[in-house]
C-alpha cells in the first residue's frame, strides 16, 4: 500500500467521527440552542467512550447563554446522567429533545465550580 493509499484509509475514520459529533447539532435546523461543543472520546471511533465534553462557542443573546453557559465549561452532566464514560450512543437521545422539553446539564466551570443549567428548547 502506497503512501496515498494509506492517507485515505485513515482520512475516512476522521471524517467519519466528525460528522458523527456534529450532526446531532446540526440536525435542528428549526432553533438553535446556541452552543457548540467539542467531544473527546477514547477507543472505536463509530461509538467511542466520552472522556470530555467542552462548551467552545457560546452565541450572545442565545438561549444557552441565557442558562449561564460559558465558554470553557465542561458538561459533566445531561439529565442527571454523567457523561464521562458513556459511549456517544449512549448520549444521543438526550442531545435531541422536541419544543416544549427542558434538559438540565451539570457544569463545571473553568475554575472547578458546579452549576446546573436548564435550557428550554422554544415552542415553533
Amino acid at each position: 500500500m502506497g503512501w496515498a493509499n494509506i492517507r485515505k484509509a485513515t482520512a475516512i475514520p476522521w471524517a467519519m467521527v466528525f460528522l458523527l459529533v456534529l450532526a446531532p447539532a446540526a440536525s435542528g435546523a428549526e432553533q438553535r440552542l446556541g452552543f457548540v461543543t467539542q467531544v473527546e472520546g477514547e477507543g472505536f471511533f463509530l461509538n467511542p467512550i466520552v472522556t470530555k465534553i467542552l462548551v467552545t462557542e457560546v452565541t450572545k443573546g442565545s438561549l444557552a447563554e441565557a442558562a449561564g453557559i460559558k465558554v470553557g465549561d465542561q458538561i459533566v452532566q445531561v439529565e442527571g446522567q454523567n457523561v464521562i464514560g458513556k459511549r456517544a450512543t449512549e448520549l444521543r437521545p438526550f442531545l435531541k429533545f422536541n419544543p416544549g422539553e427542558t434538559r438540565k446539564f451539570r457544569l463545571r466551570h473553568a475554575d472547578g465550580t458546579e452549576v446546573d443549567a436548564r435550557i428550554t428548547k422554544p415552542k415553533t
